[in-house]
């Protein structure tokens, strides 16, 4: 019988080009500034929806923020 190969070991390397691949595009199609434009707004969405899927109140974001920075 043979072996049947998965791709679970793969897995974030497979992930991780993807993407790297996927912003070298945009770098050269849009540009730089509009590529990390593009990346940051991306990353403030996937952050409020993980707020609001976990019912974290804006307050202890903030909260959480200040202590990053106060130390």
């Amino acid at each position: 019988m043979k072996k049947k190969m998965t791709i679970a070991p793969y897995r974030n390397q497979i992930i991780c080009t993807g993407l790297a691949v996927l912003i070298a595009i945009l770098f050269m199609t849009i540009g730089f500034w509009k590529t990390v434009l593009l990346v940051a707004l991306t990353g403030i969405g996937y952050f409020i929806g993980k707020t609001q899927d976990e019912n974290r109140s804006i307050s202890s974001i903030l909260a959480t923020i200040q202590a990053f920075f106060e130390r």
